[in-house]
């Protein structure tokens, strides 16, 4: 660091103490120190100045802002409807109407649900009436068919009857003849016995 320095080099720098040698590398360390401080505040310079004025036109555009937001506060405030507070007030009690309508809604709600679910007890005790009731018409069918099976055999029963009434009837009137030739041939010599009888 020193040994590049040209003072460090010259006949009267070998000819000084080590005190005053001291003194001037104190001067060239001061020296040193002095310019690279000086170069970097020319590196800050060029660093600060342009955020300096970034952050001024930052500054002026919030203030733009800020001022634009306190006009349009100021339009809204005197646009605000003066009745506002009335109406909040309506509002306010129409809402309390609802929550109360909300909470008979409710009511009426589970009042349906329960009807649903007495409705799907009856239902299903409907559905399981209808299945007994099928069971019971299949039986009632099986006897209809047992009946039917039981009329076509007495169906067939009157009809032998049928034919054995008329075998009987045709019978009786073949005894009927029979008897009318037996009372003509016995009333002839009975009429002949009772012109000789006394009484």
């Amino acid at each position: 660091m020193f040994e590049k320095d040209p003072r460090t080099f010259s006949p009267q720098y070998k000819n000084l103490t080590p005190e005053q040698k001291a003194m001037v590398k104190l001067e060239i360390t001061i020296t040193r120190f002095f310019k690279d401080f000086d170069r970097s505040i020319s590196r800050w310079e060029r660093l600060i100045y342009p955020t300096m004025v970034v952050f001024g036109m930052l500054g002026m555009s919030g203030f733009y802002l800020i001022y634009n937001m306190t006009e349009d506060m100021h339009i809204v405030s005197t646009n605000m409807d003066p009745n506002m507070q009335n109406n909040l007030a309506e509002m306010s009690a129409n809402m309390a109407a609802l929550t109360a309508n909300i909470s008979i809604m409710t009511g009426h709600i589970s009042t349906i649900v329960d009807k649903i679910e007495h409705m799907d007890s009856n239902i299903n005790n409907m559905s399981h009436n209808i299945t007994e009731m099928s069971n019971n018409v299949g039986d009632m069918r099986d006897s209809i068919s047992t009946m039917s099976s039981h009329i076509t055999g007495i169906d067939k029963a009157i009809g032998e009857m049928n034919l054995a009434i008329h075998g009987m009837t045709y019978n009786t009137g073949v005894m009927t003849q029979d008897v009318n030739t037996m009372n003509r041939n016995i009333s002839r010599p009975a009429t002949f016995m009772n012109n000789f009888a006394p009484w």
